[in-house]
């Protein structure tokens, strides 16, 4: 089996990994999956892709999630 080659400048990848996610926001990682799952189950408050037992989050959506936020912080 070939291995993937990472993206290059030309072919961006589009999504994220839940471990990216993690990275992120700074959270662990058993939270992280919890806020993909329940992204996935409520289609919202961003994207996610479910392909066999991988989570995908559309990198577009999670970043405007994560800007909304940081303007918006609760109070």
């Amino acid at each position: 089996m070939k291995k993937a080659k990472p993206p290059d400048k030309h072919h961006e990848c589009l999504t994220l990994r839940v471990e990216d996610c993690a990275n992120i926001l700074g959270i662990s990682l058993s939270s992280a999956y919890s806020l993909v799952e329940q992204a996935y189950i409520n289609h919202a408050p961003f994207k996610v892709l479910r392909i066999g037992k991988s989570y995908r989050i559309l990198k577009a959506s999670f970043f405007d999630f994560v800007e909304c936020r940081i303007e918006t912080p609760d109070s």
